[in-house]
């Protein structure tokens, strides 16, 4: 019985110096941990801050000209996107956790499917832009044509009004007549132009409205997902979270094998 004490004892011993020499790889671990989340928690801000934006109510009732400058600046704003997720790649690769352990946390996969939804918000914003300006571009070439036809409605009142009907000349009151009836046609025919561009724009407003539509919804369902989940996997601002615990024991059960 003595001895198995003894052994006992000794086994103890062994085991209470493993882990006072292993101790600190798992402090620096859960470190790398920390420096980790916070990276992600930074990248998951800024997608939900461009998802608001993307998402707004206000937006969609901008002009097709307005959409593309908010559009375009957003944009812009987006290129910080990159340094955030090589920040998160960085951290990640910096982890001080056996590549086994790494490859099974699902605040990895988190972090993973996150940067993915960076690059395909990008890629949205992208696609939206392209919309926009070329409606854009086709709306002005209405506004042109119905610039150019106000001024030929305008061009007809003027020679309407500056050669007024004469009485003394029967011909030339037949040709003033005909002429007159000339131009009120020429402007029924420009007002009917002038109409259908109208409709035109209103109907190319509609379908770039419609289609950026589409483009953000089927995004934002796709990036409320991957943020749900990485909701529940980020770690608290206390060490005795879940996932602390089960990084922990998955070092140890390597560390000590």
């Amino acid at each position: 019985m003595s001895q198995q004490v003894l052994e006992l004892g000794r086994r103890t011993e062994e085991l209470q110096q493993v882990i006072k020499v292993r101790l600190p790889n798992l402090q620096d671990a859960a470190k790398d941990m920390k420096k980790f989340e916070v990276e992600l928690r930074a990248l998951q801000a800024a997608l939900e801050q461009a998802q608001a934006t993307l998402t707004s109510p206000e937006l969609g009732r901008l002009s097709l000209k307005e959409q593309l400058s908010h559009r375009q600046h957003l944009l812009s704003e987006m290129e910080s996107l990159k340094p955030k997720v090589h920040a998160v790649q960085v951290c990640q690769s910096a982890l001080r956790i056996p590549e086994e352990v790494v490859t099974s946390l699902p605040i990895c996969h988190s972090a993973l499917r996150l940067q993915e939804e960076a690059s395909r918000l990008q890629h949205t914003a992208i696609q939206q832009c392209n919309i926009m300006q070329e409606a854009v571009v086709q709306y002005e070439q209405y506004e042109q044509e119905m610039k150019h036809l106000q001024q030929r409605i305008e061009s007809a009142h003027r020679e309407i009004q500056d050669k007024p009907i004469a009485t003394s000349n029967i011909q030339e009151l037949q040709d003033q007549i005909s002429r007159h009836e000339e131009l009120a046609q020429k402007i029924k025919g420009y007002q009917e132009q002038i109409a259908s561009l109208n409709s035109k724009c209103k109907m190319l407003t509609m379908k770039a409205k419609h289609a950026t539509m589409l483009l953000t919804v089927t995004e934002v369902e796709g990036l409320s997902e991957g943020m749900e989940e990485l909701d529940s996997e980020l770690l608290p601002a206390h060490p005795t979270h879940p996932s602390v615990v089960m990084v922990s024991a998955k070092l140890l059960s390597v560390l000590f094998i």
